[in-house]
């Protein structure tokens, strides 16, 4: 299928407004929202494919999904993130999904969740009837969590309500309400998404993400690449640049401002690097490759420093998770197995 979008057939300006280094989801939609302000914005990718992790690729006749596979919110133009779209213009159409997700476990069972809160939580109870009234006393915290990390962390209202959840990880919560491993291990299923054991995911983030599922996943018709590609079309559409295939190698800075970028342009012994200036420079790439390698040391101080090193890589991806967070979802709800991993089960 041909791309939508066109990108830079010849060298990109020497100057831009604004330079957003990754065409993911994350630096497409702030581009978008740049070039519309009336700036010159250049994108600059290093692979020949725009999307980042909602990215696609085809072996043997079928359609894979680089990492994101349903996209919670996006198709309700009611949520912030559905009325984003709306507001750029996107005609990307939506699919719900329902089931959600499909968890395969070793002993053959398996379990659907559906879209709507209320039958999966009756579901769980039929399913683990010992439990009903831990998974109620369960889900009672976790919408009380669930709300008041909304205020926290996306109203940036401060409040005591949050202390006694903060510090807690899902596994200590799911270990204080419930008894048996099997409904452990399906209320850790989408873990993976979060890149971290329950040993160090955050119960509030954890809840905050797990009841967003229930406000509604969505997949983009045709697939990934077709959402991504119509975003790099609409940018364009307004102006903005994309140079494709070339490979930011450090953000320039002086005095502690950044001022642009140096990158590789070019095809095999044609390559070579240029510098090109920019007002703003935003960075939607991995954060640990965007502090070490395109800033550099000399430019972080030592708390920062340390602090960066304690993080898993997994755990500081860059841009949303139209969606990696986003960020991990299923074009077929049924698609992955969930398996008894010792590490998982004991993590």
């Amino acid at each position: 299928m041909a791309r939508r979008f066109r990108a830079l057939r010849e060298e990109p300006n020497a100057a831009y407004d604004a330079v957003v280094i990754g065409a993911g989801v994350g630096g497409l939609i702030c581009a978008n929202l740049l070039a519309r302000a009336g700036l010159s914005v250049l994108i600059v990718e290093q692979h020949f494919m725009v999307g980042g992790y909602c990215s696609t690729f085809r072996r043997k006749g079928y359609t894979f999904d680089a990492a994101t596979h349903f996209y919670p919110l996006l198709g309700n133009p009611a949520t912030i993130t559905g009325s984003l779209l709306s507001e750029l213009d996107i005609t990307t159409d939506w699919v719900r999904m329902d089931p959600v997700d499909c968890f395969h476990f070793p002993d053959g069972s398996r379990f659907s969740v559906p879209a709507d809160f209320d039958s999966y939580l009756h579901k769980l109870k039929i399913e683990f009837p010992d439990e009903a009234e831990n998974l109620d006393r369960f889900f009672g915290v976790v919408r009380k969590t669930y709300l008041i990390g909304l205020m926290r962390y996306f109203r940036n209202v401060e409040t005591e309500r949050i202390a006694p959840y903060k510090d807690l990880t899902i596994r200590e919560v799911l270990n204080r309400h419930f008894r048996g491993e099997k409904l452990r291990l399906l209320l850790t299923g989408d873990i993976g998404h979060w890149g971290s054991p329950p040993s160090q995911t955050s119960f509030v983030f954890d809840s905050m993400l797990r009841l967003s599922y229930f406000l509604g996943n969505y997949y983009p018709r045709g697939g990934s690449q077709v959402f991504v590609d119509e975003l790099a079309q609409r940018f364009e559409e307004a102006g903005g640049h994309i140079l494709m295939s070339s490979m930011v190698r450090r953000i320039l800075v002086r005095n502690h401002t950044a001022w642009g970028i140096e990158v590789e342009t070019g095809q095999g012994r044609n390559r070579k690097a240029r510098q090109i200036s920019a007002g703003v420079v935003v960075s939607n790439a991995d954060l640990h490759h965007t502090l070490k390698q395109l800033i550099g040391s000399e430019l972080r101080g030592r708390c920062r420093h340390r602090r960066l090193q304690g993080l898993s890589a997994d755990c500081v991806r860059s841009g949303p998770r139209a969606g990696r967070g986003a960020d991990c979802h299923h074009s077929k709800a049924d698609r992955y197995r969930l398996r008894r991993d010792h590490r998982l089960a004991r993590a």
